[in-house]
């Protein structure tokens, strides 16, 4: 005799039996949690995009995976920090928390009710204005939840991990973008910074993007390469103008002189310029573009004494930046204090102690940025100047402009963003020297051979 056999379930109904159940539980946290809404749909789309961006970006099935994986990680992890830091509050919190992410979240409010219901439109700096609108429009369609914008804003500071290592690959090869991904989402400034209500996760993609698009230049002339570079330096003329101004001129001095034929590369350049002169002239990033050229050292002198004298951070109050020869005079202090600072010395409080540990990693770093400065000129010759030029000239104006150390970890990222690839090809070529013993190992050195290690091995 057969015993009875249990009866099964089928595919079909165990998934319609989780969907009731996650709706349930959506319904539940709807019900308790104000704004879980709120969060789930960026979260959502967040996750539907970089997967996306990863697939076209990855070079094969096995890269796609590892890059999937980094990619997610990164986006969890800047989330979670974002809403820990938006919702807890404390001695710890206080020592990170950038106050101005109160500042956008009120103005986006303030949008809101401005086009619903009227009133007099709220004074927005030129060249500044693009992340109110950006979360002004997102607390249009979701409600006024600051956890919609941590979301938006953790997707584009993941996706910032596939387009660098793309941007690697093109430049040095695989082996040097095997880097890219932990060093995109374990840096200490990126994962800070990137994760709290502030515009810098945008203005780091719109860099990352313009950057890659003026590599793809340098191989070849296409539409969406031109499109691409010069679209991402029209939105970040709504961000931060002075940044996009030098950035846009760094890259098309960087192509002109990265591409083994001086007329290609010129014209690739001009044709970059040419298309964002056109955006601009239709009025993205307008406002921003003529508060830029028209902004002189005087206004530069004013902001970095506004900068040195204002917060527990400042250093330098009594420089003068104000004219052509006092500039050049301070440049070299200030390019110091920008690359290498803060110093031991410069800490003054216990709130400051909270940057050691990117000082840190950032000081350990730069061996390997020398190391792929030299192993890029020997392998690529000039293209490396399409990174290089605008790094240089953003550090460059940020020396003049900024007088706290709260300012340059901040802005630093930016120039991060740049110098990225390079630092990922220093990390490759001294890979064997690490390994050997022949050369100094600090944490993130282990840390970064550890994780490529484990990724070679599949």
């Amino acid at each position: 005799m057969t015993a009875p056999t249990a009866p099964t379930t089928s595919p079909r109904a165990r998934q319609a039996a989780a969907g009731v159940l996650a709706g349930l539980a959506l319904g539940v946290l709807a019900a308790l949690f104000d704004g879980v809404l709120a969060l789930l749909g960026p979260t959502a789309l967040g996750v539907l995009v970089l997967a996306v961006l990863v697939r076209g970006m990855a070079s094969d099935v096995a890269d796609q995976r590892r890059l999937l994986r980094w990619t997610m990680f990164g986006f969890l992890a800047h989330l979670a920090l974002g809403l820990f830091l938006n919702s807890v509050s404390g001695p710890l919190t206080r020592y990170v928390l950038a106050p101005d992410a109160g500042t956008y979240d009120r103005v986006a409010k303030y949008l809101v009710t401005y086009w619903e219901s009227g009133g007099p439109a709220p004074r927005l700096a030129p060249g500044k204005e693009g992340f109110y609108y950006l979360l002004g429009g997102i607390y249009w369609l979701l409600g006024p939840h600051a956890v919609a914008g941590l979301a938006v804003n953790a997707t584009f500071a993941a996706a910032i991990v596939p387009v660098v290592t793309d941007t690697t690959r093109r430049l040095y090869g695989p082996s040097a973008a095997r880097y890219v991904a932990p060093l995109a989402v374990l840096l200490p400034g990126c994962l800070l910074w990137w994760s709290q209500l502030l515009k810098e996760a945008g203005i780091g993609l719109l860099v990352a993007v313009a950057a890659n698009c003026a590599i793809r230049l340098t191989e070849r002339a296409s539409l969406a390469s031109l499109v691409g570079v010069a679209a991402s330096l029209a939105v970040l003329f709504t961000f931060r103008a002075w940044v996009a101004l030098v950035i846009a001129a760094g890259l098309v001095l960087g192509m002109a002189l990265g591409k083994g034929r001086l007329l290609s590369g010129l014209g690739a350049g001009l044709g970059g310029a040419s298309l964002l002169a056109v955006l601009v002239a239709l009025g993205l990033g307008y406002s921003g573009y003529r508060a830029a050229v028209n902004a002189d050292l005087k206004e530069a002198d004013v902001v970095r004494k506004e900068l040195a004298t204002t917060a527990g951070s400042g250093f330098d109050a009594d420089a003068d930046v104000s004219t052509p020869l006092a500039a050049v005079s301070y440049l070299p202090r200030g390019l110091f204090n920008f690359v290498l600072g803060p110093f031991p010395w410069q800490i003054r409080s216990a709130r400051q102690l909270a940057v050691v540990p990117e000082m840190v990693i950032w000081w350990w770093l730069l061996p390997s940025l020398w190391a792929g400065l030299r192993a890029g000129r020997r392998l690529v010759r000039r293209r490396s100047l399409v990174l290089l030029m605008p790094a240089v000239a953003t550090s460059l104006l940020l020396s003049l402009s900024i007088g706290n150390f709260g300012t340059v970890l901040r802005e630093r990222q930016q120039v991060v963003v740049l110098l990225l690839p390079l630092i990922a090809l220093g990390l490759s070529v001294r890979r064997p020297a690490i390994a050997s013993g022949n050369t100094p190992r600090g944490p993130f050195y282990a840390t970064a051979t550890a994780v490529t290690a484990r990724d070679d091995r599949g």
